[in-house]
């Protein structure tokens, strides 16, 4: 039942985000990126041990995380830096008061700011990604496409064909064959996607950088599930059916696309 569930959100959401990347207005793509970095990020909050005194603060911080992919869109770069030390001061002034108790009042901030990097920044990067010219479109695209892949790749074949355990201890389920496939997956994805989008790649990038990808975000979903074994939660929520939470289905974007923004700046 919840692989059904799986395939229908997939079904109904893939089509959707392909057309807000590829043909809508930036606007709904950052529209979008706001939606999942509040969503996320009270997420994160709600796995995370931080202690308060003010109500709603997991509300209030979330909504904060929205702000940094709003300043990508308007001031790039220098405005999701201007944002993050703009929500490092109020953390500072936080923990000189606000926050539970003086001893635990750092840890707290920093594990409130580790959110804002983690989830938002990244995020938000996407948002520069597909504003890059003029291949900016295509490569967001691609990236996603490649991360989709990927991810249903080492899922379907690790369910099949996994017996070999990578890490156990953090995700139980995740397989050595389940990743060998999930690179497979991204590299014949990346190479017929490749075919019809315009990304101005050689073809030994167009080999190499999806399953580099794919290791990326296998790291990026690692993290998020030690940060819910933590808490002890199986998933980081509920909002989509047979997918768990918001964090569930973007954790393997949170390394894949601070690399691929800063590969694409580095090669330019």
């Amino acid at each position: 039942m919840r692989n059904v569930s799986r395939i229908i959100v997939g079904i109904i959401t893939i089509p959707i985000v392909i057309a807000i990347i590829f043909f809508l207005p930036v606007t709904f793509f950052v529209i979008l990126v706001m939606i999942l970095s509040g969503l996320g990020l009270y997420e994160y909050f709600n796995l995370g041990r931080v202690s308060i005194v003010f109500p709603m603060w997991k509300e209030i911080f979330s909504l904060m995380g929205v702000a940094f992919p709003l300043a990508a869109f308007v001031w790039g770069v220098n405005g999701l830096l201007g944002t993050l030390f703009l929500i490092l001061g109020v953390l500072m002034v936080l923990a000189m008061g606000i926050l539970t108790s003086y001893e635990t009042a750092f840890q707290s901030a920093g594990e409130i700011l580790l959110g804002f990097v983690f989830i938002a920044i990244p995020l938000s990067l996407a948002i520069l990604v597909l504003m890059s010219h003029p291949y900016g479109r295509s490569q967001a695209l691609w990236l996603v496409l490649i991360v989709w892949a990927g991810d249903t790749g080492a899922f379907y074949l690790g369910t099949a064909f996994g017996k070999h355990k990578l890490y156990p201890k953090v995700s139980p389920k995740k397989s050595v064959e389940g990743v060998i496939g999930g690179m497979l997956s991204a590299l014949v994805v990346g190479v017929v996607a490749s075919l019809f989008l315009r990304l101005d790649f050689s073809l030994p990038e167009i080999l190499i950088l999806p399953p580099l990808l794919l290791v990326l975000g296998q790291l990026g979903d690692f993290s998020e599930s030690m940060m819910k074994r933590g808490a002890g939660a199986k998933d980081s929520g509920k909002i989509l059916a047979g997918h768990g939470g918001i964090l569930d289905r973007i954790d393997s974007f949170l390394l894949t696309i601070p690399f691929f923004y800063f590969y694409l700046l580095l090669r330019s």
